[in-house]
């Protein structure tokens, strides 16, 4: 699978990746939710996606048995929502970012409690920190 503006044209249907993009593997899906992906990506700088092959897709991105981000995607294979799990945002860990926005200056909101109750399942079946 693809990665952070990694294909050709979302916007037109191309899915071709572009060269030298970067990507991302599957370790699974949760159970009782196939709309859940589980994925790995081997960078320095873990990222999720900002585009998904699938519209209304939820992607676990983690890195080293850590959960890094917890991304919602639009009907448009757009990124809606990320959980960020790396860092404080005004004070608030984990946190969320709409639409791919990383402003210093927006606040620091935390994830909803069905978006906690999703994360402390994808944590406990995938035995992530």
């Amino acid at each position: 699978m693809g990665s952070r503006g990694a294909f050709e044209n979302v916007d037109m249907g191309n899915f071709s990746f572009k060269e030298g993009g970067q990507h991302y593997f599957s370790i699974g899906e949760l159970s009782g939710d196939k709309n859940v992906k589980v994925i790995i990506q081997d960078s320095k700088n873990v990222k999720a996606p900002e585009y998904s092959h699938t519209p209304g897709r939820v992607y676990a991105v983690v890195k080293d048995g850590q959960l890094k981000h917890v991304a919602y995607y639009d009907e448009n294979h757009k990124q809606a929502v990320s959980i960020d799990f790396a860092h404080e945002h005004q004070g608030v860990k984990p946190h969320r970012h709409i639409y791919l926005s990383h402003n210093k200056n927006d606040p620091g909101v935390p994830p909803t409690p069905k978006e906690q109750e999703l994360i402390k399942k994808i944590k406990k079946e995938f035995h992530l920190k």
